[in-house]
């Protein structure tokens, strides 16, 4: 899930998908027909198959049914401070990475060999407090 989330430095807090309206934008759990656990974050729905997206990729995996979800991701932890995935300013930034999918490798090339942009990057997604 790089750049949006860094292993090593980023924490996820999951809830059972079962039940739940999953929707663009969410971050879920689910298994591949090989046994593999993903983590990945839902492009569309459709016709209540659900279609994923890592944030490094820029090819859409799916059809994945809905029991393949095993869970989805409520809060990121960054530096001991806790992000709500339901907030404003997270859906924002998440919706604008699914939005910019075709010229992903671009940015994150220009991101990792720019260090002032690299520095912008950290403003926009770091944590604002404990909620």
């Amino acid at each position: 899930m790089f750049p949006l989330l860094v292993g090593g430095r980023d924490e996820v807090i999951i809830a059972a998908a079962s039940g739940r309206h999953l929707k663009r934008g969410d971050i879920v759990l689910y298994a591949r027909k090989d046994g593999t656990h993903v983590l990945h974050r839902i492009h569309h729905v459709k016709n209540s198959m659900y279609y994923m997206l890592g944030d490094a990729q820029t090819w859409i995996e799916g059809p994945i049914r809905e029991e393949e979800v095993l869970a989805v991701v409520m809060e990121l932890i960054r530096k001991e401070k806790t992000i709500r995935c339901s907030e404003r300013g997270y859906r924002f930034i998440s919706e604008l990475w699914l939005l910019v999918r075709p010229i992903r490798p671009q940015i994150i090339k220009t991101v990792l060999h720019r260090p002032f942009l690299s520095k912008f990057l950290k403003i926009l997604l770091e944590p604002r407090g404990n909620s």
